[in-house]
C-alpha cells in the first residue's frame, strides 16, 4: 500500500512533466508509433507473399506480433527505463542514492523511473490485436477478454523479469549491454512467428529454458482454436500467468542478490 501512494504521486510528477513538453513527448510518441507500425506492416506483407508460415495465417502471425508489443509495452513501461540506467547508475556511483532511501531500492527505482513512451507501443498492438480478432472472426466473450487480460499480464511479468534478469549482471560486470541484447532483443526475435518451424533444439529452449513461447505462441492458441503444440502438451495454452509469476519471482529474488554483491564506487 506505501509503494501504491509512492507510484501514484511518481505519477503525479511525471504527468506534469508530459504536459510541461508535451510537444516531445508527443513527437517521441509518434515515431514509436511508426516505427514499431513500420515492423508490423513488414511481418504482414512477409506472411502474405507466402499466403502462410507452417499453417499460421497472415492474422495469425499478426496475433503472436500483437501479444508479444503488448506485453513488452507493459513491461517496457515500468522497467525499460530502471534496468538500462542501472548500469550506469553503478557505474557513475548514483546508485548509491538508492541504497539510503528508507524504501526498497528496487520498487523505489521502479516508480521513480517508469517510461510513459509505451503507451504508443500498447496502442498500436491493440489495434493488431483487435485487427487480428476481426479478421479471424473470434468471438469476444467475458471468458476470452479474462483470459486477453491475464495473458497480457503473465507476458509482461515474463519479459519484465527478462530485462531485469539481463540488468543485474551489471552489480558484478558495469558493461553489459551485449548480455541485454542477445538474451532479450536478439532472443525475442524467435516469437515473432511460430515457433514450430524451428527445429526441436530451439522450441525446447524457448519454451523451458528462455521461455518467451509463452508470450504469445501458446496462448495465442486458445483463441484461435490451434493445435500446433509440436512436442508439448496443448495445457501449455493456460500456464503464461503461472510462467509469468514463477519468472518474475526469481528475477526479484536475483536483482536481491545482485544488491548484496554490490559495492559502491566510492565516488
Amino acid at each position: 500500500m506505501h509503494y501504491l501512494k509512492l507510484y501514484i504521486e511518481f505519477i503525479k510528477l511525471r504527468i506534469s512533466g508530459v504536459a510541461e513538453y508535451r510537444k516531445a513527448f508527443i513527437i517521441g510518441a509518434i515515431a514509436q508509433f511508426v516505427s514499431y507500425f513500420a515492423e508490423f506492416f513488414l511481418i504482414w506483407v512477409i506472411v502474405l507473399e507466402f499466403q502462410s508460415i507452417n499453417g499460421w495465417s497472415a492474422p495469425e502471425v499478426l496475433l503472436l506480433y500483437g501479444l508479444n508489443l503488448s506485453s513488452y509495452a507493459i513491461a517496457g513501461f515500468f522497467f525499460f527505463t530502471p534496468t538500462s540506467q542501472l548500469p550506469v547508475m553503478v557505474k557513475d556511483g548514483t546508485f548509491d542514492e538508492l541504497l539510503i532511501k528508507p524504501l526498497n531500492s528496487f520498487w523505489y527505482l521502479v516508480c521513480r523511473e517508469f517510461n510513459t513512451g509505451y503507451l504508443s507501443h500498447f496502442i498500436l498492438s491493440l489495434l493488431v490485436i483487435i485487427y487480428s480478432f476481426n479478421a479471424l472472426n473470434i468471438d469476444m466473450n467475458i471468458s476470452n477478454y479474462l483470459f486477453l487480460v491475464i495473458t497480457l499480464i503473465g507476458g509482461a511479468l515474463i519479459q519484465g523479469a527478462a530485462l531485469i534478469i539481463t540488468s543485474v549482471p551489471s552489480f558484478w560486470f558495469v558493461e553489459n549491454k551485449g548480455l541485454k541484447e542477445i538474451l532479450f532483443s536478439q532472443a525475442k526475435g524467435f516469437i515473432r512467428y511460430p515457433i514450430t518451424i524451428f527445429n526441436t533444439p530451439i522450441q525446447i529452449i524457448l519454451t523451458l529454458i528462455i521461455p518467451y513461447a509463452f508470450i504469445n505462441f501458446y496462448p495465442a492458441q486458445f483463441f484461435i482454436e490451434k493445435n500446433d503444440f509440436s512436442i508439448f502438451n496443448s495445457s501449455f495454452q493456460y500456464l503464461t500467468p503461472i510462467v509469468g509469476i514463477v519468472l518474475f519471482i526469481a528475477a526479484y529474488l536475483f536483482w536481491c542478490i545482485g544488491i548484496n554483491n554490490y559495492k559502491s564506487t566510492g565516488s
